[in-house]
C-alpha cells in the first residue's frame, strides 16, 4: 500500500461512505477511496449515469435526495458545489466532509490558495506558469484544472506543492486547510442565492486569511483590507495597491514597483524614473487596469517563494488570456468585439467596463443570482452607450439600468448581438459581459462565450460578402 493510501486508511473515516455527485469531482472521490480499498456509494440526482462512471454503474444510485437518504452513512463526501443547507443533509451534518477538507488532511505539501470574486483563474494559471519557469513543480487544481483529490493522486509523490483556485464553496468547510500563502484578490456580491447574506459570503471568503501563514492582501478593496488587518498580528501580510504608497507592491502610472524601489519613486511628479519598475502593464496581453491587481498578486506570491522578479516578468509577458475573459475576438468596420462571458457577476462586468476607454455597447443578462444591479447601473453612467439585455433576469436588470442608460431587450444572445451591431458605430466596442450566470440558456459560461464568438464570426463573414 502506497503512502497516500495508508494515510487515507489511517484517517478511519466512519463508514459506509456516501459520495454526492457523479461528476468529475465525485469520480476523484470514488477513485481515491477505491485505490485505498475503501468502498464508496455514489449518489446523483440525474436521470442517467454520467460518462465519468461508465462501467461503474453498480456503484451509482440515481434519483432525488430525501430527508433520510444519507442517514445510514457515517461519512458524506461532498463536491464544493453541493449546498449543505438542503433538507437531505440536515441529519448528517456531523458526517459531512468536503473534497478540499479531505485533501487537506492527506497532504503536508505547501499550498498556495487564491480566492476572490474575480480574477482567480488568471492568477492561478499565471502563478503556475511562473513556478514552472522557475523550475518548481506545483500542481494546479481546484476550480480550474484538476479536482483537488485527482491532483493529489497524480502529484503527491513528486510535486513541490499545490496552487489551488478556491471558491467560497471550498472555504465553507475546510478547517484543516492551512495554505502556506493565501491570496484574496477582491470581493463583490456573488452567489447570493447560496448564502444567507452578503456578509455571510464575505466571511466565508475570509476563512482563507484566518487559515493561511502568509496573506496577500488587496489594500484597495475595503473588505479584503479589513479582514487582512484583522489577522495581521498573527499572520504575515503582503499588501498591494494602486492607490496607497505604504505597501509592498504598487501599481503607478502603468508600472508595477516592489517595496525595495518605492522609496526612490518620486510619485506625483512628471519626471518619475520608471527604470526600477518590475513590470509594465502594456506588456500584458489583457486589457484593463484591474489586471494590475492580478499581476501584483502574482509578483507578491512569487516573491514569497523566492522567485526572481525577472522570471515572473518573463512569464507575465508570455501569458495568453484565458478563454472568455475580456478577450478581443474580432474587429469589423471599426467596431471591436470582446468576449467576457466569464463576467458572471456584477464586479467582473464593472471591472471590464472600467478597463475599456472606447464607447461600449454592453450585452448582459442571464441568471442574476439575487444580485443588486444598482452597482452596475452606476458603472454604466459613463462610457456605456447602450445595454442590450437577454435571458431570464433581463427585466430585473432593465429596471435598475434604464434610469441611467438606454436599454433594449432581446429574446436571446443571437438577437442581442444583432441589435448591438445595429447600434454600434466605428470606434465602439461590443462587449459581452453578462454579469449573470449562464445556466438559463447554456451549460456554462464557456459555451455561452463560444456561441458568441461563432455569432460574431458569422456576422463578419456576412458583412464581407455584402461588401
Amino acid at each position: 500500500m502506497n503512502e497516500l493510501n495508508q494515510k487515507l486508511n489511517n484517517l478511519n473515516l466512519p463508514q459506509p461512505i456516501a459520495i454526492i455527485g457523479a461528476g468529475v469531482t465525485g469520480k476523484s472521490c470514488f477513485d481515491l477511496l477505491q485505490n485505498a480499498g475503501i468502498a464508496g456509494r455514489v449518489f446523483d440526482e440525474r436521470d442517467s449515469v454520467s460518462a465519468h462512471f461508465t462501467g461503474l454503474e453498480e456503484h451509482v444510485q440515481l434519483g432525488a435526495f430525501h430527508a433520510d437518504t444519507f442517514t445510514d452513512y457515517g461519512t458524506v463526501l461532498l463536491s464544493p458545489g453541493v449546498d449543505t443547507r438542503r433538507e437531505c443533509f440536515a441529519k448528517v451534518q456531523e458526517g459531512i466532509v468536503t473534497d478540499i477538507e479531505l485533501f487537506a488532511r492527506l497532504t503536508e505539501k505547501p499550498v498556495i490558495g487564491v480566492t476572490g470574486s474575480n480574477g482567480k483563474s488568471t492568477v492561478v494559471t499565471l502563478l503556475h506558469q511562473v513556478t514552472q519557469l522557475a523550475g518548481k513543480d506545483y500542481a494546479l487544481c481546484g476550480n480550474i484544472g484538476l479536482p483537488v483529490l485527482q491532483a493529489l493522486m497524480e502529484n503527491e509523490a513528486t510535486c513541490d506543492g499545490y496552487i489551488i483556485e478556491l471558491s467560497s464553496y471550498h472555504l465553507e468547510r475546510a478547517p484543516t486547510l492551512k495554505p502556506r500563502i493565501g491570496v484574496w484578490l477582491n470581493v463583490s456580491p456573488d452567489h447570493l442565492d447560496r448564502y444567507d447574506s452578503y456578509d455571510h459570503y464575505v466571511n466565508t471568503k475570509a476563512n482563507l486569511f484566518k487559515q493561511s501563514d502568509i496573506n496577500v492582501i488587496n489594500a484597495d478593496d475595503p473588505l479584503v483590507y479589513q479582514h487582512g488587518k484583522q489577522w495581521q498580528t498573527t499572520h504575515a501580510a503582503i499588501y498591494f495597491s494602486q492607490q496607497l504608497y505604504d505597501v509592498d507592491w504598487l501599481f503607478y502610472r502603468g508600472y508595477i514597483f516592489d517595496q525595495d524601489h518605492l522609496d526612490a519613486l518620486d510619485v506625483g511628479h512628471d519626471d518619475v524614473n520608471f527604470d526600477n519598475a518590475v513590470f509594465a502593464l502594456k506588456d500584458f496581453a489583457q486589457i484593463g487596469t484591474h489586471h494590475a491587481d492580478n499581476l501584483m498578486a502574482v509578483f507578491a506570491v512569487a516573491g514569497a517563494l523566492g522567485i526572481d522578479p525577472e522570471i515572473t516578468a518573463r512569464a507575465c509577458k508570455a501569458f495568453q488570456p484565458l478563454p472568455c475573459r475580456a478577450v478581443v475576438i474580432a474587429e469589423c468596420e471599426g467596431v471591436t468585439f470582446i468576449n467576457d462571458s466569464k463576467g458572471t457577476n456584477i464586479g467582473a462586468t464593472v471591472a471590464s467596463l472600467n478597463g475599456i476607454e472606447q464607447p461600449i455597447i454592453l450585452l448582459a443578462g442571464g441568471q442574476g443570482k439575487d444580485q443588486d444591479f444598482k452597482e452596475l447601473a452606476e458603472a454604466c453612467q459613463t462610457g456605456v452607450k447602450a445595454v442590450v439585455l437577454f435571458g431570464q433576469d433581463a427585466s430585473l436588470i432593465e429596471a435598475a439600468l434604464s434610469p441611467v442608460v438606454a436599454c433594449q431587450r432581446a429574446d436571446d444572445l443571437p438577437a442581442a448581438l444583432a441589435q448591438a451591431t445595429q447600434l454600434a458605430q466605428s470606434g465602439d466596442v461590443v462587449l459581452l459581459s453578462p454579469a449573470c450566470a449562464s445556466f438559463d440558456s447554456y451549460p456554462s459560461y464557456l459555451k455561452r462565450g463560444e456561441h458568441f464568438e461563432t455569432l460574431v464570426k458569422a456576422y463578419i463573414e456576412g458583412r464581407d460578402h455584402a461588401n
